[in-house]
């Protein structure tokens, strides 16, 4: 089993694992340089890195397998799913206010889906990303936390790429909700290190209230016995809306989480560019041989 285990985001459901490790492997080895451990980066290999992949229980039967449904901002469902498109929408204003409607357009209240869906698509963190991919992976988030059934397969996935030498997890958006979820249910004593990059995990109310196992008087469990998380966020990148979450996951004695800002470019959501960076690289550097 690999040493490094990563856990993918959304909108993959028409790639592989073995495809994702293949583009993780030299973005990690790449953060690895930035921070310094050049030595430890060449040596990195195949055999040292897997990703978990899940990406084909979202996957569309039969002749629309090829692309998402042909989804609209009609088939945002009023709920978890208007509300998570809400606070993207929000949080991409607040950073590049061009994509506001003009004062007085509209009359107050929320913005309609339609809207919101427009101006995402051209914000930094969706920027060239398809309506009907955009409106899917909202789906496949609400899905994962609300339908218990696929929270299980998903996570079993992962078990499966999980081994005895297994010292680092990696979840990248979505992926970190589900790989912290790994380690509270399943508690491997071999991880050493929880890394968490794009994460939603502190959206309040539509992620964070809805994890399992469900927060406490405002603080989440601490995902199983990793004695050391760090949490990376790009600031332009709306998926990770709060980016501080040590306030959120209190840990036990001798645990740390450290939050960490990043600056990922017109790509600020991307996989690659947090995988390559020297924040993500520094915290792997300090754990692996």
């Amino acid at each position: 089993m690999a040493e490094i285990v990563g856990v993918h985001g959304i909108a993959q459901q028409f790639t592989s694992g073995f495809e994702l490790s293949s583009l993780w492997l030299p973005a990690l080895q790449g953060g690895l340089a930035a921070a310094g451990y050049s030595t430890l980066a060449q040596t990195l290999g195949d055999r040292d890195l897997r990703v978990a992949f899940f990406g084909d229980l979202f996957r569309p039967p039969g002749a629309m397998a090829a692309q998402y449904p042909p989804y609209s901002p009609g088939d945002v469902q009023r709920g978890p799913e208007l509300d998570m498109l809400d606070e993207f929408y929000q949080a991409a204003v607040a950073q590049e206010p061009s994509l506001g409607p003009p004062a007085g357009a509209m009359a107050p209240g929320r913005v309609p889906a339609q809207v919101m869906v427009e101006r995402l698509l051209r914000s930094k963190t969706f920027a060239g990303v398809a309506q009907r991919a955009l409106i899917g992976s909202l789906k496949q988030v609400n899905r994962f936390l609300a339908d218990n059934a696929t929270r299980h397969r998903v996570l079993a996935c992962v078990h499966q790429e999980m081994g005895d030498d297994t010292r680092v997890l990696i979840g990248h958006s979505l992926g970190s909700v589900v790989a912290y979820e790994y380690l509270c249910q399943y508690q491997p004593a071999s991880v050493r290190l929880l890394v968490t990059l794009g994460s939603p995990l502190g959206i309040p109310n539509l992620v964070f209230d809805r994890l399992t196992p469900l927060p406490a008087a405002g603080h989440g469990m601490w995902p199983g016995t990793v004695a050391n998380w760090v949490n990376v966020a790009a600031a332009d990148d709306v998926v990770a809306l709060r980016k501080q979450l040590a306030a959120l996951f209190p840990g036990p004695s001798g645990s740390t989480l450290s939050d960490r800002l990043t600056n990922n470019g017109n790509e600020p959501h991307a996989v690659n560019r947090y995988l390559n960076a020297r924040e993500t690289g520094s915290a792997l550097g300090d754990v692996l041989p």
